[in-house]
């Protein structure tokens, strides 16, 4: 059993979307879905979002707002808001991504008297914690939202899967075999996917490094199980998922294992209570090491000219 009449089901190109899209499209397509999203980020996303947030949000959440204001203008007949809390058993994603789901269903953007829309979508606001990113039970209690039945959505989720986990290891065989033989110059790229992926938030920074010849490396490059780091010494083997993963990155980047980069970048929010702190310990870790790095703090304000600037000004230090 699939979804009747093939409902436009809205998902926001924000927050864990660049983790986890190719895992939702493919589900939702398999049921019958027709998937939309809110589009690329921009300015006007940022203003409506920002009109939405709280004052103390920082500038991925206000644009993530924006996002949501997007799909409830198109009319959707279902909104994807999952919740996400865990993404291991020892550590949390940030507060904010964790209370974001609960901000916008108390915020005016649902409300059918105040939006723009005829009416407000139907949600999909499941819990996402630990491996649930990728657990059966939840996917068959979103498939039961979407009317289908258990073995619809068993088969969908199987389907969906697969997808995700060939689109991870083509990109990882194709980033060791081709990508990284054609580039002498490396420069590591971390901080939040979120705001590394989105061309708007991180002023296309990946694309302008390599338009100057040289290749930006990323967490998705890592390979996925083969390097481990110690972090014993910080409280709670260091609390929050994504720290995990940006301190993971940083050190692989600078270990030369499988390859050696020339600096490395760090893209933070400001506002962001991890980044504040973790990005003193990745400059500590490269200052030992003796690698270039640079820190780009962006927020609603900050000027692409400026960010440019500072960009090639790195690039022409490490070239």
């Amino acid at each position: 059993m699939s979804i009747n009449a093939s409902p436009a089901i809205g998902v926001p190109q924000s927050l864990l979307y660049y983790r986890y899209y190719p895992l939702w499209k493919t589900f939702f397509e398999e049921l019958g879905g027709r998937v939309e999203t809110s589009g690329p980020s921009c300015d006007d996303k940022l203003v409506r979002g920002s009109g939405h947030a709280h004052a103390d949000s920082c500038v991925p959440i206000k644009l993530a707002f924006g996002h949501i204001d997007s799909l409830v203008a198109k009319g959707v007949d279902y909104l994807f808001l999952p919740k996400f809390f865990r993404l291991d058993r020892k550590s949390y994603v940030c507060p904010k991504v964790i209370g974001f789901n609960d901000m916008i269903k108390n915020s005016s953007l649902l409300d059918g008297r105040l939006s723009s829309a005829s009416h407000s979508p139907y949600l999909i606001d499941e819990l996402f914690d630990v491996h649930n990113c990728s657990d059966r039970s939840v996917f068959r209690r979103i498939g039961r939202k979407l009317g289908g039945d258990t073995p619809s959505a068993d088969r969908a989720y199987s389907r969906a899967l697969r997808s995700y986990d060939m689109a991870s290891r083509k990109r990882e065989v194709i980033f060791k075999n081709d990508i990284l033989k054609r580039y002498k110059l490396k420069i590591g790229v971390i901080g939040h996917p979120y705001n590394v992926h989105d061309d708007f938030l991180s002023m296309g920074l990946l694309n302008e490094i390599l338009k100057k010849g040289i290749l930006p490396v990323t967490y998705e490059d890592m390979p996925p199980k083969s390097f481990e780091c110690d972090l014993s010494k910080y409280p709670s083997d260091m609390f929050w998922s994504f720290g995990r993963e940006i301190y993971r990155a940083a050190l692989y980047f600078m270990s030369g294992l499988d390859f050696s980069i020339s600096g490395l970048i760090y893209i933070a929010p400001f506002g962001c209570g991890l980044d504040s702190m973790l990005v003193s310990i990745v400059q500590a870790e490269a200052a030992a090491r003796k690698m270039p790095f640079l820190n780009l703090t962006i927020d609603e304000h900050t000027a692409r000219a400026g960010i440019m600037t500072r960009i090639e000004a790195f690039i022409d230090m490490i070239s």
